[in-house]
């Protein structure tokens, strides 16, 4: 799990722009969840809130957050049916196919 320094400084590096008020709204429900606050917007239908709230840059902000934290790209149903774990994460999920993911959505 990156802290909200760690997205913010991805997207500046990648995107030329921290997009802090996106990583706060997908993480804003931590307090009351904890780490299973991921359900919630962690996923790509929250990505997509995020394209009509804030624009395509930030969707892809978003998308670069839900990659690096759940080494994928889970759906609600994928977590309703369990098929990925309370960090969003399938079983056999790693970092290096999430990275390889991130790479794909860089401009």
């Amino acid at each position: 799990m990156a802290h909200l320094y760690e997205h913010c400084y991805d997207c500046d590096r990648w995107l030329g722009r921290e997009w802090k008020e996106v990583h706060l709204w997908l993480d804003a429900l931590f307090a009351e969840y904890g780490t299973a606050h991921r359900c919630h917007r962690h996923h790509v239908e929250g990505i997509e809130e995020v394209r009509q709230q804030w624009g395509d840059e930030a969707a892809i902000a978003a998308k670069i957050h839900v990659i690096r934290d759940c080494w994928g790209l889970p759906s609600k149903a994928d977590y309703e049916n369990r098929f990925v774990n309370q960090y969003g994460q399938e079983e056999d999920a790693t970092w290096d196919e999430a990275w390889v993911m991130i790479k794909a959505c860089l401009p």
